[in-house]
């Protein structure tokens, strides 16, 4: 499986609870394919660059997940059919999904001697 992020703008003018419902739409379809949210990142409100459908504003909403390449196409045409989306973006992901922080390994620190 790949990983990919999707950035979507939500219109801001829905109510929060809209909104989470959108969110949790992606989230299951995501899921319910076999993939696997590794981050997801709530941006907020934000003002656009230009006009998109008459808005000013979006609810930016950032997902890391990692899924089968067939899943991009199916979320990309239900965001494309979702009329409370206003942009959607989806590009594979270069990184590794975040791991789990380690502790730092111990260094002992003998002093090294110089042989002449």
């Amino acid at each position: 499986m790949k990983l990919y992020e999707l950035t979507v703008i939500i219109n801001s003018s829905l109510e929060e609870s809209a909104v989470q419902a959108e969110v949790e739409k992606i989230e299951n379809q995501i899921t319910s394919a076999e993939g696997k949210i590794h981050k997801l990142e709530r941006w907020g409100v934000r003002r656009l660059t230009y006009l998109i459908q008459g808005f000013n504003q979006g609810y930016y909403v950032h997902f890391l997940y990692e899924g089968p390449s067939r899943l991009v196409s199916e979320i990309e045409r239900t965001l494309r059919i979702n009329e409370n989306i206003l942009r959607y973006l989806t590009v594979q992901a270069v990184s590794a999904p975040p791991k789990e922080k380690k502790e730092p390994e111990t260094v002992s620190e003998e002093p090294l001697s110089v042989e002449e």
